[in-house]
């Protein structure tokens, strides 16, 4: 016995953006005790928003959906759909009146794994982060990361205007924001008597420059080594544990400078930052120097180096998620030693609890400025406390900095800078860029100058004072 089969018309609409339907799953969904017992699911008691942005001919969708105190959010680039594509997704819309399917395609070609978040907690991108201050401060960085992706042109300046107008402790890194926290405190100032050079004191202490040496008159005794490295006041120092200046692995970074087949196995395995590798020509003409002088500071700008390639790869890392304890994890990963690991976690790492992933390492904006602190005053001794123009080049190429703000970033560590024309030759052709040099604590003049009064001096005198 044999029936005759319907004929439906499939119709597929020329390709597009699409930023509806946005197709969607739920992991895993918590049920309230009331919704538990009735007969509507929670799904019927959710609320689905959709955001979508569009930029440089890609598209981007966000589907944010809510269910009590719990929020569940899914991304077209989230991490489950960063891997390769091998097949794309498409919504039957069937229409029995007219025996028709339609095919439309989805939102971003994806299916979207809508992820619970709780709403007292900071997600960047995916992971999870107490906030720090309050739990409103918390609701309040959602909020930003939403109108940043999301929000139209003039909704995103309000909203940078607003950020501007406010010092908080992560943003705390120079002249502008001290003389913000200068301004708060005068009424303080006056009421509690503290002297003027101690306000400057204290706000000066709070800006995200490395451990630094304030009467230092060169740059070698301005950042050295064992201080940068030095362990936080709370841990216990002993004579029986290594100092963690040996633990950088400087020795490689001798072979390196002597070994042209290592040299060259380095470069192609990209296992030693292209930057570092451009200094180890200037490494090899110390070492091989008759100067005793020369060796002497051969064996300290290996050191310089070896810190300069984990301060680097760092900077690439700005989350962890390590799989086993973190300590080996960052041991294995940076080629140091445990004691040196333990050091990197605690100073430019927040450790997070997420309920959905685990424990995870993330870096706060503050921590992040210190980071390139730590790297702009270690470059900057490793070249004898000058950068030529080419050379600024090549550190702000290698950060992927404005020339503005590098340049604020420097004068915060105390160099002087100054304009300059260089030539830089690429893709065949040399193009002339003005750019700038930098110099540290390099003493020309008669009087000698140390690294407290090179600080960027802080205006402390009211808009409307007169000057007479």
């Amino acid at each position: 016995m044999s029936s005759k089969r319907q004929r439906v018309t499939v119709e597929v609409p020329s390709a597009g953006e699409a930023a509806l339907p946005a197709v969607c799953y739920l992991p895993s969904v918590l049920e309230p005790s009331d919704a538990a017992e009735s007969n509507d699911g929670p799904l019927k008691h959710m609320k689905f928003k959709v955001h979508s942005k569009h930029r440089l001919g890609s598209s981007i969708q966000m589907v944010h959906a809510s269910f009590g105190d719990i929020d569940y959010i899914g991304r077209s680039d989230g991490s489950e759909n960063r891997g390769l594509q091998t097949c794309y997704y498409a919504l039957g819309v069937y229409q029995p009146g007219e025996n028709k399917l339609q095919l439309v395609k989805v939102a971003g070609d994806r299916i979207f794994r809508l992820e619970p978040r709780l709403s007292d907690l900071i997600y960047e991108p995916t992971g999870a982060g107490l906030d720090f201050s309050t739990l409103e401060g918390g609701r309040k960085a959602a909020a930003h990361k939403l109108v940043s992706e999301f929000g139209s042109t003039r909704r995103r300046r309000r909203m940078d205007a607003d950020e501007a107008s406010k010092v908080t402790a992560d943003k705390i890194s120079g002249g502008a924001a001290l003389q913000g926290m200068l301004t708060s405190m005068a009424t303080h100032t006056k009421e509690t008597g503290i002297s003027k050079e101690e306000v400057t004191r204290r706000a000066f202490s709070q800006r995200t420059i490395p451990p630094h040496d304030p009467s230092a008159t060169t740059a070698a005794d301005a950042y050295p080594l064992d201080l940068l490295l030095s362990r936080n006041p709370g841990e216990a120092d002993s004579d029986d544990r290594p100092s963690l200046v040996r633990e950088l692995n400087a020795a490689e970074m001798h072979r390196l400078a002597e070994d042209e087949q290592m040299l060259q196995q380095a470069r192609e395995k990209k296992k030693i930052h292209p930057y570092v590798l451009k200094k180890l020509g200037n490494l090899h003409r110390l070492k091989t120097s008759d100067s005793v002088q020369d060796q002497a500071k051969a064996r300290e700008r290996a050191k310089q180096l070896a810190l300069l390639t984990v301060l680097l790869r760092l900077l690439e890392c700005p989350f962890l998620q390590p799989k086993r304890d973190p300590v080996d994890a960052m041991a294995h990963e940076l080629h140091v030693f445990k004691g040196l690991a333990e050091f990197f976690i605690g100073r430019f790492y927040n450790r997070m609890e997420d309920p959905v992933r685990g424990v995870r390492y993330e870096r706060s904006i503050a921590q992040k400025q210190l980071l390139i602190s730590y790297i702009l005053a270690v470059a900057m001794v490793a070249e004898d406390g000058f950068l030529d123009a080419e050379q600024f080049e090549e550190l702000r190429d290698i950060l992927k900095m404005e020339p503005a703000v590098l340049l604020t970033c420097l004068r915060e560590l105390g160099c002087d800078t100054r304009a300059a024309k260089t030539a830089i030759e690429g893709k065949g052709q040399i193009r002339i860029v003005h750019g700038y040099q930098c110099s540290l604590l390099r003493q020309t003049g008669r009087t000698i100058k140390t690294l407290e009064q090179c600080f960027p001096a802080i205006n402390d005198k009211g808009k409307g004072r007169s000057r007479g």
